[in-house]
């Protein structure tokens, strides 16, 4: 199969069409006014979806030929498949395009069919009138259609999204095809929740993710309050908004101390940062949270105004790359504008968490040892372990409990060189399963299996 997403040749029929695009993007447009400039985005918009409903309307004729593949002179399992492996789409946007494509032209949407490739619709409203659409007998389809037809005419795709799910109500009165659509609906609404959230390369989170109606609804509600503008002057967007509110809504939560505790401890906001940071040194780095990171110096000193400070005293283990005055190729010791750069960085990687590459670090004070793990000492394995200590585990500290290496009742001690951090999994493991860790004097520790019994002979 030809690793192209597209055709280098034009397809028959298509010559003309090629032409106009590639004419169109050649055109300078610093040479249009801005009324035809806005004139041109609004009908460009038409023509995409104009151009969108003869796509589909192709698609629905090779979908019905059953001739998906055959530019290869293949036939392919499915046109959804199909879709999926030459234009690189994700499985559920093929699926859809197919469906929809099937609905609006071999299936009873025959007039949101032409009023598709007659611009009188956009392909999103389209879609919603075929989605809507889905699992209704066909002649009820028929008969709702000119309804859902003119409420697309007047509302935009989420309202008519909302409009569509009432109507589907009274066009099936009985409830039977009503109700058995709705708990599909449910079961794929409840099998396709989530929320993902990962850093960027910027140093933010990324959310995205889907919720139930009733989940997005007690969301909703939660916001609302604390997403209002604070004054007439607020020049914040909706969005931002809400970012605050959804940051607002957690920080109360964990302030309210009503959460399950985790690792022993109730959740909190955690943040590992250098002395010299929190004081306003120059080119001091910034935090380390147990997520996400780094957090800018001057959030880590916003943040220390109204916290609970944990003083941890450490030892770095500095290789011969950070200790010292490197040479310069020179012969001359760093002390020019490149060299003093150089040093600077040198220093602050020692001073990053361990995970990042800074230098091992070995808590030397944390206050009083008591025989339970205190919440200085569960600190200190934050800074020191960095998450989970058994080997190959990348589990963060909040999903980790404390673990004597020497249990409390066989006379092990409640101090930092008989604890490490483990995760539920790995803590499970050592206790139930009877792998058992050793600490070495580098600090690193290895993970021995449990012996296994062999059985005796007859």
């Amino acid at each position: 199969m030809d690793s192209n997403m597209y055709s280098t040749e034009s397809p028959v029929g298509l010559a003309a069409l090629e032409s106009a695009v590639e004419a169109l993007a050649a055109q300078d447009l610093t040479l249009l006014t801005d009324a035809q400039a806005a004139a041109r985005v609004l009908a460009l918009r038409g023509l995409l979806d104009r151009l969108e409903g003869q796509w589909l309307r192709e698609l629905a004729g090779v979908d019905g030929r059953g001739a998906a593949g055959a530019e290869h002179g293949v036939r392919a399992a499915s046109t959804a498949g199909w879709l999926r492996g030459r234009l690189r789409a994700g499985g559920a946007t093929a699926t859809g395009w197919v469906r929809m494509a099937r609905a609006l032209f071999r299936g009873p949407l025959s007039g949101t069919a032409r009023a598709l490739a007659a611009g009188e619709l956009s392909a999103t409203h389209a879609a919603v009138l075929a989605q809507g659409a889905q699992g209704l007998p066909a002649q009820t389809a028929v008969d709702a259609e000119p309804v859902l037809l003119e409420a697309a005419r007047r509302l935009d795709p989420p309202r008519l999204r909302r409009v569509v799910a009432h109507l589907r109500e009274v066009a099936d009165p009985d409830g039977a095809v009503a109700q058995a659509q709705a708990q599909a609906q449910a079961q794929r609404q409840h099998e396709r929740r989530g929320i993902w959230l990962s850093p960027t390369l910027a140093g933010m989170v990324a959310i995205d993710g889907l919720l139930e109606p009733e989940a997005g609804e007690t969301l909703l509600v939660a916001l609302e309050p604390l997403a209002r503008p604070a004054s007439a002057e607020d020049q914040r967007s909706g969005a931002q908004r809400r970012a605050d509110a959804l940051a607002e809504l957690a920080r109360r939560t964990l302030e309210g101390g009503r959460l399950p505790q985790t690792g022993g401890v109730r959740p909190q906001l955690t943040v590992t940062v250098e002395l010299a940071s929190l004081l306003g040194h120059h080119a001091s780095p910034g935090g380390e949270g147990d997520w996400v990171g780094p957090l800018p110096a001057e959030t880590c000193r916003r943040l220390a105004c109204d916290a609970a400070l944990t003083r941890v005293l450490v030892t770095r283990h500095r290789g011969h790359h950070s200790s010292g005055h490197r040479r310069t190729r020179d012969g001359g010791a760093g002390d020019g504008a490149a060299g003093g750069l150089v040093a600077r960085l040198q220093t602050a990687v020692t001073l990053l968490p361990p995970a990042l590459g800074g230098a091992p670090t070995q808590p030397l004070e944390v206050g009083r040892t008591t025989r339970v793990v205190s919440a200085a000492q569960r600190a200190a394995l934050a800074v020191r372990d960095g998450g989970c200590s058994f080997p190959g585990c990348d589990r963060p500290p909040a999903w980790c409990e404390a673990h004597h290496l020497r249990h409390w009742l066989h006379g092990g001690p409640t101090d930092l060189a008989n604890l490490a951090l483990l995760c539920r999994t790995h803590h499970r493991a050592v206790h139930e399963d009877g792998w058992r860790l050793h600490r070495h004097s580098s600090g690193c520790l290895t993970a021995t299996p449990p012996r296994r019994k062999h059985p005796t002979a007859a």
